[in-house]
């Protein structure tokens, strides 16, 4: 069980958010556009996966790191 007491990152980094969007979306009309599909779904599709992987990814690093910190 997660130690609830343990202090955990709340911050919100959205300074690579647009990058994050403009190559999910640029992948996903790609792909879309070689299978023959919609780009637009396609770019739509590839965001949202982008997204997830993404916070999923940022919830697996919860933990706060103190080393380079100062406390």
């Amino acid at each position: 069980m997660k130690n609830l007491f343990k202090k955990q990152n709340t911050e919100m980094d959205f300074s690579s958010l647009s990058t994050i969007l403009t190559s999910g979306a640029a992948a996903g009309m790609a792909i879309a556009n070689h299978l023959g599909k919609n780009p637009q779904t396609g770019g739509i599709i590839g965001v949202g996966l982008s997204l997830l992987v993404t916070g999923l990814m940022t919830a697996l690093e919860d933990e706060i790191s103190y080393t380079d910190s100062k406390r």
